[in-house]
This record gives C-alpha cells, structure tokens and sequence, in this order.
C-alpha cells in the first residue's frame, strides 16, 4: 500500500491521501490498514508538538480523498491502455470509459501513454490526461485557497497559470499543499512545471519580503535563517513538507517531480544541494536543445524542440532561481559557482543578460558578469546595456581601468551622426534619432544605477555633437541639467539651460516646435532661475539670488521646492516676512484644493470602488504630500503635516517621494528614530537617489549629535503606521511611469 499525503494546513493536519491497492484487498481492510501504518509515519495532525488526536479533519479529508481515488492494479490500468489501440471498436470504447471513471489512480501511466509509439493510444492518453476530474480544491483548503481553484480544471492554460501565480502569493504553509496537487497533476506539463518553480520560489520571496519590512535593524541581521528557521519555515513545518513531497513525488519521473524530491532533500538538510540541481539540469539539457533544423530565430527565442519536454527559458528560470535560493540561504559562493557553472543556460538574447548581470551586480557576484560575457561575448560587444554592466561589474571588483575601457566602448557604438567621407557608411536619418534615444535610455538607466560619470558622458555625447535645435540634443540638457540639479551643482545647470532658453527667447519656431515635444518655455525658464538664484547664494549675493529665485517661483508656483529656497535664504527681516506670507497662501490654496477635491468626489460618488476612488486618492495624495512637504521644511503646524503625509501614504502605499516627506515631516515633530527608518525605506526604493541620501545623512547625524557615545545601531525600534506596498504595486507604479522595471529571479510569479 501507497499513502499520497496531499494537503497539510497551517495547524499540521493531514488533508488529503490517496490509497492505491496493489492486492485489490477490501476496501474495508485497506482503511483499516490506513488507521493502524498510518501511527508508524511522523504525519502532521496525528501527533504534533503539542500531541492530540488524529481524527476530526483528518479523517474527514481521507474520506474525500478516498472517494475520488478508485483502488485498482497497475496490471490492470496497463491492459486498458493497450486496448485503447486494439482493433475492435467496442473494446476501445470500453477500455476508455474505464480509464476515465478510475481518473487519478490512472494518471500516471496515462501520461506516460502520451508518448506511446500507437498513434491511437498517444493521442487518447492525452485526451483522458486533459479530462481527468481532479478534486483540485478540497474542504480543508482555506477559502481563499478554495476560491482561487474553484472551476480551476475549466479554465484556460493562461487562466490556470494566473491563478497559480495567485497561490504562490499567499503564505507559504496555507498554499503549499494546494502546489503539491497542481504540481503532482496539473496536465499541462508546462503549467506543472511552473507550479513546482513557485513551490520553490514561495520562501524565497516571503523571506525577501520580511525582510524589507519596517524595522531600525540592520539588514544584515536578518541574513540567512538557522537550520530551526530556515526561510521561516520551521524545523517541524519543513519535516512535514518532506514526508509529504517524498510520498506524493516517489513514483513520478516527469522534471517537476524530481526538482521536488531535490527539494524535499534541501529541506532536511537545511541548505541548498548544488551537486543536486546540476545533475537534474544535466539530464534535462538533453530534452531543450533545438534541433539541427530550427531556425536562429527561433533558437534565440528559447523555442522547445519537437519531442523535447522542457524549453530553454524555463531553464533559464530554474537555474536563476534556484542561485537566488542558494544567495538568500546565505550560500553566496554556493550561488555564485552554481550560475557560472550553468551560465549557457541565459538565452542569447540583451534583456535576459541584462537582467540577470544587474542582478549579479547587485549581490555582488562579478563572477556571474566575466563567466556570461565570456559564453556571449558577441552580444556584449553589440550592446550598450550589457558593456555597461560589465563595467561596473569590472569597477566594483577593484578594475576601474578595465572598466573605462569598456564604458568608451559602449559610448562608441550607436552613432548619432554620419561619419564625413565618402568610404564611411551613411546611415538613414531615421537610424540615427533611434540611436539617439537608446542614449537618453541608458543615460537614465546609469543615472539610476547610481553611475553618474557615465550617464553625463552619455548626454554630453548628445548636447556635443547634435545641434542645439535637435529635440534629443534638447532632451539631453534637460535631463541633465534636472540631474546636476540633484547634485547640487546650480553653476553647471545654468551653463546647460542657459543657451536653449536664450534661443526659445529669440526663435518663434524653435519655441513652438519644442511646445510640440511637451517643453514648456516657463517651467524651463523658471528652472533656469531657480538655479540661478542657488548658483548667487552659493556666492554670497543674497539680493540677486533672491531676484532671481522670485521670477523663478512668479513663472512656476507649483514648484514648492522654490519657495522652500527662498524661505531659507538669509537675507532680511522684510524678505523672510514677504516669503512667510507666500507660504501661508499656498498653504491655504492647497488646504482649497483639498476641500474641493472631496466635495467633488462626495457629489460623485465618493467611494465607490474603481476608477474614481483611484483618481480621488491620486489627487488627495498629491495635495496631503505638498502640504506635508512645504511645512515640514519651512514652518506651520507639523503634526498637521505628519498626519497628511501618513495618509497620502496609505492612499500610494510605497512612493520613495511621499515616504521622503513623511521621513522630513517626523524630523520636524522631533522623532528621529522614526524619520530616520522612513527614510531608510525611501533610500531603499531609490538607492541612488541623491536628494534622499542627503537627507537620511542629516536625520542620521542629527541623531548621533543628540546621543553621544551612541551608534546607529543602538537606534531604538519604531513602529510606523505606514502602508507597505506589496511587490506588485511597487512593478505596477513603474509601469505607469513609464518605467520597465528590469526582471529579477522571482519575477515570473508575477508576469
């Protein structure tokens, strides 16, 4: 006899077992065999950790399973089959139906069958194995795991995937065993294979989760788990999740089966098995390689072969994941050697590469960088993107020469004028404004990475060598000068904008051609003296600078930061007053525009789920954060100011800039614990971002100033009533920008 555990709930019970009969006993004596072996397995609800029967949920979850799982032989299923091809009619027929009414006790060898060399019987073993009736949810699923499989064999393969990826969301215990069945027989093999890698990928991201969550602690704290908390899932969890996934997966010889029974090792051990996953990857490369008569096209493209059973991407994903397994496990080098030992697995495509260097980069693991560039090495060379990332791998690991070498490479490719010569090819205008805008990406992408030097070299490529009246030329100033304005260095914006204000001044066309391309003439203006009147303070004039800054703030009253500026300017008593009063009428105005957006709202329907609710708290968050923003740094009522910033916050949960404010609004109420772990999360979301980090250094010295003798990690524990955005809010918000937010291992959950 055969015991399939198949569904364990956050209490331990066992929910779900299947009983093959191999000796066709009764079914009586097969239940009572069941009561008695089933003391001698260590099952979850039988005995836990604080003892107790084994009746009640259990038994009633056996009992429907039982139901569902007719008793018969191999021997049996074996001769079905076969007449599924006999020459008679009426004996196909039989054997069919037969095969359909034993359902599960069937499944295996019927997906076996799928490949049998009878025509006939292959393509009625994949008829059977798509209508199989699987029980898929049970009544001890929780609901909400009930509500996800609910019609789940009805649906789509694009339909069943999402409500996967749903599962995987949900914690890792209450889904696990709802995973195991669709893994065990989910009869789209891909789909199969996708619910394993989310059994794998579910601690995993769970673990990264709890770790960004709000807390003064370092984050190095929280590495790696013990071996009694191994990505939070304890000692007894984890032996309950072998005992299972061992008897479930013991007999099945597809690939999903045996990354569980890999994982069912790694469970009881408490580390990531390299030598494990390399020999399941080795056997599996055999199955994804294309064949001699497939395109390039589609061999780029990770396209499976005829007959093959696992493609290239879904490779390419295990082994990515399963390194970011080992990183999180805290097995850095373990990490490390397992990609690079498998680094053809990457497809030879630029986003792949791209994604998974930046993710090497990001966990410091160079090697990943040198052993892909090595494997494709061509592609690195036709890349920007890609030369980038070797770069810097280069320049963190200590090679800053090599590094350079490869940023003027990547600088020199994708020209954005033709070489002069007759010999030199010339290039269609459409080609090089294509290029030109692939340099605005990756200028904003190095910018992003926190990469400065190259991003300026980027945009000064452009702003040198295209004209003044080019809109990418244009587009490159702007960019950079709202960069340098960041970091603080007014005289260089001014040099920058300087020239194309004085040319929209003096140029109908010009002007009205960049109007065209969403270029303002007063907001480039007002920018122009807003850094201006920082470039004179800086220079000890505070009369001109405060000239400046006011034209500034008169032509663009909605950039706060200006007047922010302004009120900090030590000139005299009569400007600090006049700067006092603008205050106090932009607060008021804003305080209006709250009014009027909830009265707005209230006639309309205020509340209502959907898109008006959406829009309601987009404006209402805008409004709370300026408020908040303009007090916090200036002067008003700052408790006022924390608790609109709080709720601009509950209403965008996860925005680096409302979190910067409600970071600047408790410096103003005087907690600095909680200002500075605000602001950690802010710096979290925007690594690289230099307003933030200046302003997480003030709050930090602050505090260090207030507590002599003390370090940052003496810092006291906060708890802040502050949404945290999930990761899919975070790729959502992204996406509305405008931004393509780069994959990381665990990002095929969410696509």
């Amino acid at each position: 006899m055969r015991i399939f555990l198949d569904r364990f709930s956050r209490s331990h019970e066992v929910l779900t077992m299947r009983i093959q009969n191999p000796t066709r006993r009764p079914l009586k004596m097969v239940i009572c065999f069941l009561v008695g072996s089933t003391l001698l397995v260590p099952l979850a609800g039988l005995l836990g950790p604080g003892g107790g029967s084994f009746v009640s949920n259990t038994a009633m979850a056996d009992s429907e399973w039982l139901r569902t799982v007719p008793v018969v032989d191999d021997d049996e299923i074996a001769e079905l089959i076969e007449g599924l091809g006999s020459q008679s009619y009426a004996t196909r027929v039989r054997c069919r139906q037969r095969l359909s009414r034993i359902g599960l006790a069937a499944f295996d060898a019927l997906r076996q069958a799928r490949d049998h060399p009878d025509n006939e019987i292959a393509i009625v073993a994949r008829k059977l194995t798509s209508g199989v009736e699987v029980p898929w949810a049970v009544s001890t699923d929780s609901p909400i795991v009930q509500e996800i499989l609910n019609e789940y064999g009805s649906r789509s393969v694009l339909a069943r995937r999402q409500r996967i990826g749903r599962l995987a969301a949900l914690p890792t215990m209450e889904a696990f065993p709802a995973l195991v069945r669709l893994t065990r027989y989910e009869p789209e093999p891909k789909l199969s294979r996708f619910a394993a890698m989310a059994l794998l990928a579910q601690p995993v991201r769970a673990t990264n989760e709890l770790r960004s969550e709000w807390s003064t602690a370092n984050a190095d704290a929280n590495t790696a788990g013990s071996r009694d908390d191994w990505l939070g899932l304890s000692a007894y969890d984890r032996s309950l999740m072998v005992t299972h996934l061992q008897q479930v997966f013991a007999k099945d010889t597809e690939f999903s089966g045996q990354w569980m029974l890999q994982y069912a090792s790694e469970l009881e051990s408490g580390r990531f098995e390299p030598e494990g996953w390399a020999e399941l990857i080795e056997a599996m490369e055999s199955s994804w390689d294309i064949d001699e008569g497939a395109s390039e096209q589609n061999a780029a493209r990770g396209a499976i072969a005829a007959g093959a059973t696992i493609s290239g991407d879904e490779m390419f994903r295990l082994t990515w994941l399963n390194a970011e397994r080992a990183r999180v496990l805290g097995q850095i080098d373990d990490a490390s050697r397992f990609f690079t030992r498998h680094i053809d697995v990457i497809p030879p495509r630029t986003r792949e590469l791209t994604d998974a260097a930046l993710w090497a980069i990001d966990h410091r693991l160079f090697d990943v960088i040198t052993a892909a560039h090595a494997k494709h090495q061509s592609l690195f060379e036709k890349s920007p993107s890609l030369l980038y990332a070797s770069a810097e791998a280069l320049l963190e690991s200590g090679q800053p020469e090599l590094a350079v070498e490869r940023t003027e490479q990547a600088l020199a490719l994708n020209p954005v004028v033709n070489s002069e010569g007759p010999e030199q090819p010339q290039l269609h205008p459409v080609l090089l404004e294509s290029h030109a805008k692939a340099h605005l990406r990756i200028a904003a992408n190095l910018i992003e990475r926190g990469l400065s030097d190259w991003a300026q070299a980027e945009y000064r490529k452009l702003i040198d060598e295209l004209p003044l009246h080019n809109v990418d030329s244009t587009t490159a100033r702007w960019e950079l000068s709202e960069h340098l304005a960041e970091l603080q260095q007014p005289a260089e914006v001014v040099a920058l904008l300087q020239p194309l204000v004085d040319r929209m001044e003096k140029d109908d066309d010009f002007r009205h051609k960049l109007m065209a391309h969403d270029f303002d003439y007063q907001s480039l203006r007002s920018h122009l003296d807003f850094q201006a009147g920082l470039d004179l303070a800086n220079k000890g004039d505070p009369a001109a600078a405060s000239e400046r800054m006011q034209n500034a703030f008169s032509m663009n009253p909605e950039n706060i930061d200006i007047l922010i500026a302004m009120y900090r300017l030590d000139w005299n008593e009569e400007w600090k007053v006049d700067v006092t009063g603008q205050i106090e009428s932009v607060l008021a105005e804003i305080d209006e525009d709250i009014d009027e957006t909830q009265q707005t709202f209230r006639e309309t329907g205020n509340g209502r789920p959907g898109r008006q609710t959406a829009i309601r708290e987009m404006l209402l968050a805008n409004f709370y954060n300026q408020y908040a923003w303009l007090v916090s740094n200036t002067e008003g009522d700052y408790d006022l100011a924390l608790k609109r910033s709080i709720e601009s916050l509950e209403m965008s949960p996860g925005s680096d800039a409302l979190l910067d404010t409600c970071g600047r609004c408790y410096y103003a109420v005087g907690n600095l614990p909680a200002a500075i772990v605000t602001q950690r999360k802010a710096v979290e979301l925007t690594p690289n971002s230099p307003p933030l980090r200046r302003q997480l250094k003030m709050f930090e010295e602050a505090w260090l100033d207030a507590n002599p003798g003390k370090s940052l990690q003496e810092l006291p524990e906060v708890e802040l009533p502050i949404a945290k955005a999930s990761p899919q809010e975070l790729t959502d918000r992204q996406r509305r920008l405008g931004v393509v937010p780069p994959d990381g291992p665990l990002s095929f959950l969410d696509n």
